[in-house]
């Protein structure tokens, strides 16, 4: 395992904004796994780290792949986690709302390029998202529409359902739909509520993460075989109010 500075910012008032990334194996970018890009993203940063966790006792038993290698990034966002906020603290920007990002922009659009640099390549993208709505949410799989989605691949995860929706205009700047445009096969596995963790539902996530590894020949370990994942529209979703 290799413990990577993968961006640095300098601030005058207190200690630099870093992002820090876990690289396991060497050769063909293999996956790329996100997790917290806003502040009360908790169960996706709880995520990511036991998947670190995991990750390095099994690159110990020499059970990752020769030739792939798979980059974790637990935390976008540290600064706001730190004070509680959802969004970048200074003007309430949204990181996931950057991509693919300006180097020379603003300070959420310089990070999200510099984020969006390391994670170009890769041939699969997973990223850990959240809704913004409370709420108990079933484990499953997001995609959007874009013309270079793989339901059949997002099945490969293992969880109860894969959720395909058509992107709207804002969702053009988000890491999944830029992650596709530049042909990597990108999911959004979404891990709970904001500001909450829920270990049962994470250890669901992360046995999810690693069948689909183990499924593409990058990992060698024995999952289980995880459900049948079956594909919704969302547009054929309905609301039931109370």
């Amino acid at each position: 395992m290799k413990r990577e500075l993968l961006f640095v910012l300098p601030s005058p008032f207190r200690d630099e904004f870093r992002i820090q990334g876990f690289r396991f194996g060497s050769g063909q970018k293999s996956i790329a796994i996100v997790g917290a890009m806003r502040g009360d993203e908790l169960q996706q940063q709880f995520v990511c780290s036991q998947l670190v966790s995991t990750l390095h006792d099994l690159e110990e038993r020499g059970h990752i792949a020769v030739g792939h290698e798979i980059l974790v990034i637990p935390s976008a966002n540290p600064f706001a986690a730190n004070i509680g906020k959802r969004f970048w603290a200074m003007d309430n920007t949204d990181i996931n709302r950057m991509f693919p990002g300006y180097s020379l922009g603003e300070t959420t659009q310089r990070i999200a390029a510099a984020l969006f640099e390391h994670l170009q390549g890769f041939r699969f993208g997973v990223q850990m998202s959240s809704y913004y709505l409370s709420g108990d949410y079933i484990p499953h799989v997001r995609m959007m529409r874009t013309g270079y989605e793989n339901t059949e691949l997002a099945q490969g995860f293992g969880l109860p359902y894969t959720l395909l929706r058509t992107p709207r205009p804002f969702d053009t700047t988000t890491l999944n739909y830029n992650w596709q445009i530049w042909e990597t096969q990108a999911f959004s596995v979404c891990a709970g509520e904001p500001g909450h963790i829920d270990p049962d539902s994470a250890r669901d996530i992360v046995s999810a993460t690693l069948r689909f590894m183990a499924l593409h020949g990058i990992i060698h370990c024995r999952t289980h075989p995880g459900y049948y994942s079956e594909v919704l529209d969302e547009e054929s979703l309905i609301t039931v109010k109370a």
